[in-house]
């Protein structure tokens, strides 16, 4: 049942969202194509029109990309467990702890797809304009001064991506505990948590990079954990749908 469960997160998905991934890569390639096309231009003020004009329609792709994530995400979950579908989820015979890591494997992966689209439309781009460029500096300096620290920094993405989720998880749970407001007071409690761990982060220590990477990763552990033990506790014993 769990696993019908993680089924249902990509079967039910509407398909504008992968309509809208394969548009980020076509546009893409075509805001390559055109920037690669500014070099026969002669008048620079043509010129940065046309730069103005690519990177605006960019800066839209890589905004329209996160918020309908982020959309994604925080409908996945509040409308399947504490809307009007939540009666159906919690009469499954599936635990609290299966419900959430549910929602979270399905809303991480859909995060990892949203990630990895937004570095290959960096790609596409680059490697229209100049193939060589890409190959031959990009690489280069990626593989020379960041190899040493990949996967930490890999794994750090990961659970970074996990505690985000599970904080939006923990918001909407939140939310959820009052009669009226329940959005209102779930974007509110996103913005406290984050206030106070960015006042957190003010006191963290100058570290370098391989130390660094190490204690986020140690940080978004706990994060992660606290977060999930909170939505745990507020979807067994507190839950108030509508």
């Amino acid at each position: 049942m769990f696993w019908n469960l993680v089924r249902y997160e990509f079967k039910n998905v509407n398909k504008w969202y992968l309509a809208l991934y394969g548009a980020v890569l076509a546009l893409s390639a075509l805001i390559g194509a055109q920037a690669s096309s500014l070099k026969s231009i002669d008048t620079p003020d043509q010129q940065m029109i046309m730069l103005v004009f690519l990177g605006l329609v960019f800066g839209g792709l890589l905004i329209t990309l996160s918020i309908s994530t982020l959309i994604l995400i925080i409908r996945r979950f509040k409308g399947s467990v504490y809307d009007r579908q939540g009666y159906l989820t919690l009469t499954l015979p599936l635990s609290e702890h299966q419900i959430i890591l549910a929602k979270l494997l399905g809303a991480f992966i859909w995060s990892i797809i949203s990630s990895a689209v937004f570095f290959l439309s960096i790609y596409i781009i680059f490697a229209t304009i100049d193939p060589n460029m890409v190959d031959s500096y990009f690489f280069d300096y990626l593989f020379v001064h960041y190899i040493e620290n990949f996967w930490l920094t890999l794994i750090s993405f990961f659970i970074s991506t996990v505690a985000g989720i599970l904080c939006i998880y923990l918001s909407i749970s939140i939310g959820q505990l009052f009669n009226e407001y329940r959005t209102a007071l779930a974007v509110l409690a996103y913005i406290v948590i984050h206030i106070v761990l960015g006042f957190v982060d003010m006191f963290s220590p100058s570290l370098n990079y391989s130390m660094m990477m190490s204690a986020e990763i140690f940080k978004d552990l706990i994060l992660s954990a606290a977060f999930y033990l909170g939505t745990y506790y507020i979807l067994k014993n507190k839950v108030n749908l509508q």
